[in-house]
């Protein structure tokens, strides 16, 4: 096993139109805890990490996933940042809803030397 080093840069848009810094920052902070869980829970989860923009409602999930290949890898980080972000939701409808606009981010090999 080999650990992939991806990046996928994610914007976001309030889907019911209550949108504010301190909703995005919370949405955020319950992101960044459910990648945090994740890799608690399996080995294979290195390292993950978010970078963004508040006032552009950007984020860059950075993280490391063991695979034997690249494109197990990039399955891999697909399906658990998008795990975090489903679990990100919290169940509570009437909280702001925030959504990636882009269906698919692109998934891109990160050297682990530049970081």
């Amino acid at each position: 096993m080999t650990t992939h080093h991806l990046v996928a840069d994610l914007s976001f848009e309030a889907r019911n139109g209550a949108d504010s810094d301190r909703d995005f920052d919370d949405f955020v902070d319950r992101f960044v805890d459910e990648l945090d869980n994740l890799q608690e829970c399996d080995p294979g989860i290195v390292d993950p990490d978010v970078v963004g923009s508040l006032a552009n409602r950007t984020l860059s999930v950075t993280m490391g996933v063991e695979a034997g290949t690249l494109e197990d890898a990039s399955r891999l980080f697909s399906a658990n940042v998008r795990a975090a972000l489903h679990a990100a939701e919290c169940g509570t409808p009437t909280w702001p809803h925030f959504v990636p606009k882009d269906r698919a981010p692109q998934v891109r090999h990160r050297d682990a030397a530049t970081s």
